[in-house]
Parts: structure tokens; sequence; C-alpha cells
């Protein structure tokens, strides 16, 4: 079970927690944090910051039900956690920026880039895309019976290139009777790496019965089982890949909409997992 996460996901221990009431814009008559106060020593920021609370409670007024209402405020905690990591840094190593930026103004992009992400939507629709996002994955997972092993673990954090950009990678988890399909995505050397899973669950603990990895098309883990799969059939069981504790089940801060023509497969045919008469891979995982 995760004991213990790679460095790329260990940016958001701090923000994971869940939240009942909307956070508000900062009472700068209160600031207390460098953060905070980088924040208020400027008017635009302040401003900056003012819009981003009113496009936060815009947006969980458009939730549509009770769990993407509580994803859209923990959302907001992780990423409140991950500007003040970022600001913090910069507040002590300015150099860290590029040389035509301050750390104030890296504070108000940062800010402001915020705000659009809760404002953004699709041409011809008034649904915030962080919204439509946690509905598709609602609507998805409602095919199949879910479990204790479902569920998504996203790390997100203000990327050093320019502290301008705020990323999210997952581990997501799908859950079907006893079989778990999962897709472990991160971010290192600027690229993205992704690893496909495929799991029985055996005596209440997920066994993997085959991986494969790939890092640009999926050619290499096709879902088909054809010449190009490269399914390793007989994998170490890892040790960082399932949760020890129940996972949310949705992020709108993570589009996996092209996962899902692989995991309906994964969850659905036979040919995905191990035969239990010969032990042997089901086809789609056969060299």
């Amino acid at each position: 079970m995760k004991s213990e996460f790679p460095a790329v996901k260990l940016l958001l221990l701090a923000g994971l927690a869940m939240a009942s009431a909307p956070a508000l814009a900062i009472n700068c008559a209160k600031a207390g944090t460098p953060a905070e106060k980088l924040i208020c020593s400027d008017k635009k920021t302040v401003a900056a910051d003012a819009d981003l609370n009113r496009a936060y409670n815009a947006i969980l007024k458009q939730a549509p039900n009770g769990e993407i209402r509580d994803m859209l405020v923990a959302s907001q905690k992780r990423w409140v956690a991950a500007r003040d990591r970022a600001l913090d840094h910069l507040i002590d190593d300015a150099d860290s920026l590029p040389d035509d930026k301050t750390v104030g103004e890296a504070a108000r992009e940062l800010i402001g880039g915020r705000a659009a992400q809760f404002k953004e939507t699709r041409k011809g629709s008034t649904t915030p895309e962080m919204i439509r996002l946690a509905v598709q994955q609602q609507q998805f997972q409602a095919q199949f019976t879910g479990g204790e092993f479902a569920g998504y673990w996203t790390s997100c954090d203000v990327l050093p290139r320019d502290y301008a950009y705020y990323g999210c990678f997952s581990t997501r988890h799908y859950q079907n009777n006893d079989r778990i399909c999962s897709v472990d995505e991160s971010w290192a050397s600027g690229a993205v790496y992704t690893k496909r899973y495929v799991a029985d669950v055996v005596g209440g603990k997920p066994r993997v019965v085959a991986s494969c990895s790939f890092n640009s098309s999926d050619e290499a883990c096709a879902s088909v089982g054809d010449t190009q799969a490269k399914w390793n059939t007989q994998p170490e069981q890892p040790q960082h890949v399932y949760a020890s504790e129940p996972l949310p089940k949705i992020d709108g801060e993570i589009d996996a909409s092209d996962d899902f023509d692989w995991l309906k497969s994964c969850l659905t045919e036979p040919a995905y997992g191990r035969d239990v008469s010969t032990g042997q891979p089901g086809r789609h995982l056969q060299k």
C-alpha cells in the first residue's frame, strides 16, 4: 500500500485536507504570512485577489452537487498551498525569476491565472471547464461498481520555469468488481510520463498482473493487444501506486477523457488480467 510517495507527488501533502466552507480573499488587515504580506503590498495584486475570490464563489454556486462542490473547495485549498510555497521561495530567492519579472508581478500573474481557470468554459457553454470535467468523470465512473481502491491522487504545483504556470498530474484508479485499472501520470525532465496498471483484488489487496509505460503516444500500451503492445506481465508489485486511505473520486483539474476507451476495455473485458484456469495473461496483455 502507498506508504511513501515519489518526489513529484510529495508537493501537495499539506494541501489535501477537505474544507466545508470557501476560502475568502485575503484580509490584508490580518495578513500574517510572507505570501499574504507580499500580495497585500500592491494594490493591483490585492485587486487581482479580490477578482479571484469572486470567480471562486461564482464557480461554487454552479456546482451541480455536493461532491463537485467539495472537490472545488479542496482544489482551491490545494492551490493556495502551492501559491504560498512558490511565493515564499521567490521572496527568499528572487533570482529564480526571469530578469524582467518582479516577485510582485509573479504573484499577480499567478493569481490572475487561477481566476481565469475558474472562468474557463468551452465555446457555446456556460459551464466552467472544471465542473464539466468533474461531471464527465462522474458519468464515466457510474458505468462500473467502483470500490475502495478507486479514486484520484493528484499532485499540483507552480512550475519553476517562470513561476506563472500551475499544473496538475495524477494517479487515477478505476475499479469494477475485483478489477482495478490505473493510470499513473507524472512530470519529469520536461516531459509527461505515463504508466498503466492492471490489477486484481486478491485477499482484499490489489495485485498487479501487468504494467506498461510510455511518454508520448500510448501505442506501446495499446488497448487491443496488438503486436506493438509492450506490457510487462511479470511486474514487480509497485510500492507507490495504491493509497492506504480512500481517495477523492473526482478532480476537475484533471482531464482523464483520453483514458476512457482503454479503461472501459480494461475494466470489462476478461482479456485483461489473468486466465484463472491457466494463470496466463489475457490476450490483450500478451506480447
